[in-house]
């Protein structure tokens, strides 16, 4: 289908490091690829915050960007 695009995702980081929600600040302009990127974080594993030592729920963001070469 030869979409391209950048998608940025703002996600909540539980305190066992697992994304607990992810949502879409930024459209790609692609469903497809905006979805396939969402389910690509909930697989990633993240260091969580930390507050006084004790692991703390964060949000942080990222940007996946699909590229055909």
């Amino acid at each position: 289908m030869e979409e391209e695009g950048t998608v940025t995702l703002k996600f909540l980081i539980g305190v066992d490091g697992k994304v607990i929600q992810a949502d879409i600040e930024k459209t790609s302009g692609f469903n497809r690829l905006d979805e396939a990127a969402r389910n690509a974080l909930s697989k990633c594993q993240f260091r969580p915050g930390t507050v006084d030592g004790k692991p703390e729920q964060s949000w942080a963001s990222i940007k996946y960007t699909w590229r055909l070469e």
